[in-house]
């Protein structure tokens, strides 16, 4: 997999105030943001990268690239999880105007979780990192209540 990405170029400063990627390998349902990946991490990605191509590892089963911009987070995100998948492609565009681009990948869409589903805080259950774990791996207890074992199966 690689990773393009345009528009990022702008003077000194960077439009995201955190930008990540990791290759997800399991879920820790009690908790979300970044934290809630049992994951390992992709040095070249950070949030004062510039313009270019960025060789991904196409050894794992799932990537995640996450940025999250300095105003108004919600509507400033940007979330991309991928798939190996030899000749497809995976794209999406920040309202900075950047783009980024996974060559030999497949996007996985992320389900939307409502607000207060399970009887979660909003900031848990709203989190793209979360939801998207929820969906992926076999969970059936979350938040405080979820026992801290990292889930690593996933659902079918």
């Amino acid at each position: 997999m690689k990773l393009v990405i345009k528009g990022m170029t702008n003077g000194s400063k960077t439009q995201f105030q955190h930008l990540w990627g990791r290759y997800v390998l399991g879920f820790k349902p009690w908790t979300h943001c970044l934290k809630c990946f049992s994951a390992k991490k992709a040095n070249e990605i950070h949030p004062t990268m510039v313009d270019g191509e960025y060789a991904l590892e196409s050894s794992f089963d799932i990537f995640y690239l996450c940025c999250v911009g300095w105003r108004d987070r919600a509507n400033t995100n940007v979330h991309l999880a991928v798939r190996p998948r030899l000749g497809s492609v995976a794209s999406t565009g920040s309202v900075y105007g950047v783009q980024f681009t996974i060559s030999d990948a497949q996007a996985i869409l992320i389900q939307y979780l409502p607000k207060g589903w399970k009887g979660l805080e909003d900031r848990h259950s709203q989190c793209k990192n979360f939801q998207f774990g929820y969906q992926t791996f076999q969970v059936d207890q979350v938040g405080d209540s979820a026992p801290r074992e990292v889930v690593t199966a996933r659902r079918a």
